[in-house]
């Protein structure tokens, strides 16, 4: 057994080993604050959140090989102009 270790081996006994083992859980502790703070930051959570519609657009397209659908893309289509002509629709009777 080191003089560094105390009784059960795991915890630092002299007084150098115990402040050597406190700056270097300070130091990991620092490291992991500074990249949860990078993680909230709100221009990347943005980008995350942009990379993440993206990858559901393109696999609500797609196959698995990458080749388009095109009955979806056109499915896709009929709904949105559906949905315009719904709001105009809309918009027209409750200006009457």
């Amino acid at each position: 057994m080191s003089d560094d270790s105390g009784p059960d081996g795991t915890t630092p006994s002299s007084p150098e080993a115990i402040e050597a083992a406190i700056l270097a859980r300070r130091a990991h502790l620092a490291g992991t604050l500074d990249e949860l703070v990078e993680r909230v930051k709100p221009a990347n959570l943005a980008h995350d959140a942009k990379d993440e519609a993206v990858s559901r657009a393109r696999d609500a397209v797609s196959d698995e090989d990458g080749n388009l659908l095109y009955e979806r893309i056109v499915a896709i289509g009929a709904a949105a102009v559906a949905l315009v002509v719904a709001v105009v629709v809309l918009r027209r009777r409750s200006r009457r």
